[in-house]
């Protein structure tokens, strides 16, 4: 061995005689190679996190422990090989449950001894017996032999035992993986399908108000039939019905409408993204998938004992896989046509869209989970039937024991890409989507955001509890600590939460503003919401509610309300407020027509109503809770139904951040509008403000807490209304906007830059360009040179001389306006946005009248110059 003449003693060569270059290059390849795939695996890690794919991101922590339970196992086999293949056992024992025939594999060895496989098996057993010599020291075949015995299992066979799970793993992941991603290509369409269902034609056609026969609705057309009564011909049925559209159009958008009406406010109709519902849950499901749970491994072990001479398993293993998968699809095709006939059993006459109701029941066992056990068991199974192919052909070759016909090899080959298909293409979709139908939601139905902050909040309040408890609190509802967390650790503090702001009555799905009919029915709570009242606790502002009992008394006066005149109902109609008029409209005809009067709706005041919102650090900063939107849309809805388009001035308040399609919605259905009072412009986009204005050919007024894209919405005012002579604005005034204003609004008559940062050289632009202009207001505001270089200025006599000119011209300055000191003094220096409220609601949504102005300021604020 150390003259290393023959190829023999030169693979029996141990470490000692084995150049020190040798084994370093050996292992600088080693640890390069595992660098790099740990270096790969990194990169996936931190692309899922930056992607905030949270359950693909724990999906791959379960491979990563799955490797790691594979180096585990190859550390055992590895340290443990010369222990185990010491272990003999009587040769009446060792040669029973052979897979291949006794006296086949010895003569197919000898027939390819001259063969690449035979020198492979050759050159694997030497280099195998000169590592063990190197571990152990001695050879347990021999041992076993001098006591009549033979070893349990060979040092070769743990060694071919070892590359074997290595191919079961990997193939498993690549299996599940491939399948994973097969099956959400082809739920790919279903996203056009859930964009669908917040369309006008969607609405329209699946009216909540119209009355149809259960089996003429597109979802009873398909599974109502002669055959859906029959416990046998249902399941034939549904058999063969997982082959075509396995997952139809009609049957998503059914299950969706019965998920939402089940687990959700039935207003969420239009806002719950059903489909990214799915994909979290299919992704929390791929977590399951891919690992290997320990009945898996047992299950692992018995395919093992299957791999017998004589039993044949390679005909009818591979078929087990097919069977189940192919019951797996039937049982949730029948499920859903179950939910057509309980549909059925509830009534010939459905109103509005078919109402499926999720339960357990429906499901094997009661037991929707169930399902997913089986397709893992599938995707295992199939992995092991393929990964057993390989590895068998890596090993012995072709033919060997393990693969003695083709029919073997194309029967695995065949059945593998079957069950692929049917796995990826038919039964995962309609998994993803059936098992959405149990009683229970998934915690999948909270985004990543809001489920971290529940668990938060969940486990400090645990934390709370405890100290409370070894504190010696008798209850956690005691005076020393509110029972809710306290702001710092709820996430409640998150919302600017408002007294009835949030919506939790349950309305009807078509309450859209895509609805054009002037649908106001529904019960007086759900447009009492976010109303504020009076509670002399609280000290809050609440409008008196419209109070029926007080006005069924007054028949003891000899007439009757519905018997008045439109003249003296539209006086007395005229006192509430648009949110009371919705159940008084739904008292009579008279009443009705009496509320759709114009002298009503000339004003629509709608600043109490407000947001719940999230500031946040990217566009459109802000965030806003849907409800708010839900309750905005169903009170615009009501509103432009009453009025008829008669409305001619409309307030919002500035933290209502509305967005596009309200602002569309309102200037469809108000084309007389005069005055406007917008809302904050977040989440209004320039398009949108711009859409809107052309409408607005009457336009006189605007009021905006700021104003996006000024160059171009004034331009559209220039070019679409011709009266328009009044702008408030709050926020930054530039030299840009300053420019803007003059070029396309030189007739301005009302200017108000209230409580702005002004540029000096945009407040002279101003003075000297607009000629027509009457008012200016700039009091509360903060002067500077420039925005870049922000020194606060003051008035200089030559802007007061130039101010003169202009008939009305407000300003202030800080050594004598007790707003700007307070503020100066407050913050450290001036934030109008902190006091833009009390502004908002005294000042500029008060009054546009010139001759208002004198009684908005106080005194020691407003130093009026008048032209002499």
């Amino acid at each position: 061995m150390a003259g290393g003449g023959s190829s023999s003693s030169s693979s029996d060569r141990t470490l000692e005689v084995t150049p020190t270059w040798a084994v370093a290059v050996v292992c600088l390849v080693l640890v390069l190679i595992s660098m790099i795939i740990e270096h790969v695996i990194d990169l996936v890690g931190k692309w899922l996190k930056k992607r905030r794919k949270k359950a693909l991101y724990e999906s791959l922590e379960k491979i990563k422990s799955e490797l790691m339970l594979m180096g585990f196992i190859s550390l055992l086999l590895t340290v443990g090989q010369s222990l185990i293949s010491k272990i003999c056992v009587p040769k009446s024992v060792g040669d029973s449950w052979h897979p291949c025939k006794p006296g086949e594999e010895s003569a197919t060895t000898s027939a390819d001894d001259h063969s690449t496989t035979g020198r492979r098996l050759l050159q694997d057993s030497v280099s195998a017996g000169a590592f063990r010599r190197i571990l152990a020291g001695g050879g347990g075949s021999d041992k076993c032999a001098e006591k009549g015995k033979v070893p349990l299992i060979s040092t070769d066979g743990i060694h071919q035992l070892h590359i074997f799970i290595f191919v079961l793993a990997v193939s498993h992941v690549l299996y599940c993986i491939s399948t994973m991603a097969l099956g959400r290509l082809k739920m790919r369409r279903w996203k056009a399908w859930e964009l669908e269902t917040k369309t006008a034609e969607y609405q329209f056609s699946h009216d909540p108000a119209r009355f149809r026969f259960a089996r003429e609705t597109s979802f009873g057309r398909r599974h109502l039939s002669f055959w859906s009564k029959s416990p046998v011909l249902i399941w034939i049925v549904c058999f063969f019905r997982q082959f075509v559209r396995s997952v139809p159009k009609v049957d998503y958008l059914t299950l969706r409408h019965g998920f939402i009406m089940a687990h959700l406010a039935p207003q969420s109709s239009t806002k719950f993204n059903f489909q990214k519902y799915i994909k979290r849950s299919l992704d929390e499901d791929f977590k399951v998938v891919v690992g290997i749970s320990p009945i898996i491994w047992f299950f692992a072990v018995l395919l093992l004992l299957t791999n017998i001479h004589g039993l044949h398993s390679y005909l009818w293993l591979p078929f087990i896989p097919l069977f189940v998968i192919l019951l797996v699809g039937t049982k949730l095709q029948v499920i859903i046509t179950r939910m057509a006939v309980n549909i059925m059993e509830r009534g010939d006459v459905v109103k509005g869209v078919p109402i499926v109701q999720p339960a357990d029941d429906l499901f094997w066992f009661n037991r929707p989970r169930l399902l997913l056990f089986l397709i893992h068991f599938v995707l295992f199974q199939n992995a092991f039937q393929l990964g057993f192919l390989a590895w068998s052909w890596y090993e012995f070759g072709y033919p060997s024991c393990f693969h003695q016909n083709i029919e073997d090899i194309i029967i695995r080959i065949s059945l593998g890409i079957l069950i692929q298909v049917l796995c990826s293409y038919v039964t995962l979709p309609l998994y993803a989507l059936v098992t959405q139908m149990g009683s229970n939601m998934k915690p999948t139905i909270f985004d990543e955001r809001v489920a971290t902050a529940l668990r938060k909040w969940h486990r400090l309040a645990r934390k709370h509890l405890k100290e409370n408890r070894r504190s010696g609190s008798a209850s956690p509802l005691s005076t020393s600590r509110p029972a809710t967390p306290s702001h710092g650790w709820s996430p409640v503090h998150l919302l600017h939460y408002n007294r009835g702001e949030l919506d939790s009555v349950q309305n009807s799905p078509g309450r859209y503003l895509t609805d054009d009919s002037p649908d106001v029915e529904g019960r007086q709570e759900e447009l009492m919401e976010g109303q504020p009242e009076v509670e002399e606790d609280r000290g809050e502002a609440r409008l008196p509610l419209f109070d029926s009992a007080r006005m069924a008394d007054t028949k003891s006066i000899g007439r009757r309300w519905e018997d008045m005149d439109t003249d003296v109902l539209v006086k007395i109609f005229k006192e509430l407020n648009m949110i009371q008029l919705a159940p008084v409209s739904r008292v009579c005809r008279s009443w009705r027509m009496a509320c759709s009067d114009p002298f009503i709706w000339n004003t629509l005041d709608l600043g109490h109503l407000q947001s719940n919102f999230i500031q946040t650090t990217a566009p459109p900063y802000i965030w806003v809770d849907e409800r708010s939107d839900r309750r905005l849309t169903r009170i615009l809805r009501m509103a432009m139904a009453l009025s008829f388009g008669n409305v001619t001035y409309m307030i919002f308040h500035f933290n209502l951040y509305m967005k596009d399609d309200h602002l569309s919605y309102i200037s469809e259905r108000s084309p007389c509008l005069r005055r406007l009072v917008m809302p904050a412009w977040n989440r209004i986009t320039k398009d949108g403000i711009c859409q809107a204005i052309r409408r607005w050919e009457n336009l006189e007024s605007l009021t905006m807490p700021s104003i996006p894209h000024p160059p171009y919405i004034m331009e559209e005012i220039s070019r679409s209304c011709k009266n328009f002579s009044q702008l408030k604005v709050m926020g930054t005034f530039d030299v840009n906007f300053a420019f803007a204003i003059t070029v396309n609004l030189p007739k301005l008559k009302v200017l108000s830059l209230r409580c702005s940062i002004i540029t000096k050289q945009a407040l002279l632009l101003i003075l000297d360009s607009m000629d027509s202009l009457e008012v200016l207001n700039i009091s509360h505001c903060l002067l500077l040179e420039t925005l870049r270089r922000p020194v606060r200025s003051e008035l200089d006599q030559a802007i007061l001389h130039k101010g003169s000119r202009i008939r009305e011209f407000f300003h202030c300055q800080s050594s004598s306006c007790t707003t700007c000191k307070r503020m100066i003094e407050d913050e450290g220096l001036m934030r109008w946005y902190r006091y833009e409220d009390w502004f908002w609601r005294r000042d500029e949504v008060s009054s546009l009248d010139l001759g208002d102005y004198g009684k908005l300021f106080d005194e020691n604020c407003v130093n009026r110059l008048t032209a002499s």
